[in-house]
């Protein structure tokens, strides 16, 4: 009699540490998640992952950021140019690699190459407003652009300057007059 009373209750023990097995596991694995992600919107980061964390800053759409981990439905994110890490909200940001499902290999190829200021515009540290202005160019001179992220233009200089991005809507292609 004792065997069948334990019994029950060692299966019910088998099976609450499955489904517990089943339930963590995955989620344990998903908490490190490292890599390349592409922003979807424009996304607030904060200083905690919550929305109950003070906003740092705003990363605009289309722009990469490095994920380093993941807690809960919130992507940990580290600058590589030394600013402050946070949380964005998984919700507005993708993995590189599904983005480059969907666009063309030579997307950004496409937009590298010679431009020219069409007015005098703001060289700034990263893609948005939020960056710091590092130089100001004037119109009508040459710039090098290698590749886009959302509707800013990645300038790098071939003579050593400063690179930066520019605004999309401020340049031209080149084209020789």
């Amino acid at each position: 009699m004792k065997k069948l009373r334990h019994e029950p209750l060692r299966l019910w023990g088998r099976r609450l540490t499955l489904a517990l097995l089943l339930i963590l596991v995955p989620a344990a694995g998903a908490q490190q998640i490292p890599g390349t992600y592409l922003t979807t919107a424009n996304v607030n980061v904060r200083k905690g992952p919550s929305t109950t964390y003070q906003v740092i800053t705003t990363i605009p759409q289309g722009v990469k950021v490095h994920v380093v981990a993941r807690e809960g439905q919130w992507l940990r994110i580290e600058s590589k140019h030394g600013k402050q890490p946070g949380y964005i909200s998984e919700r507005y940001a993708r993995p590189l690699q599904t983005e480059r499902a969907y666009q063309p290999a030579t997307a950004n190829a496409s937009v590298s190459g010679a431009y020219r200021t069409r007015i005098e515009t703001e060289l700034r540290e990263g893609p948005g407003l939020n960056y710091k202005v590092v130089a100001r160019l004037p119109a009508d001179i040459k710039i090098n652009v290698v590749r886009a992220e959302g509707d800013w233009l990645r300038v790098e200089s071939k003579r050593g300057n400063r690179p930066g991005y520019v605004d999309k809507r401020s340049v031209e292609r080149w084209s020789a007059r």
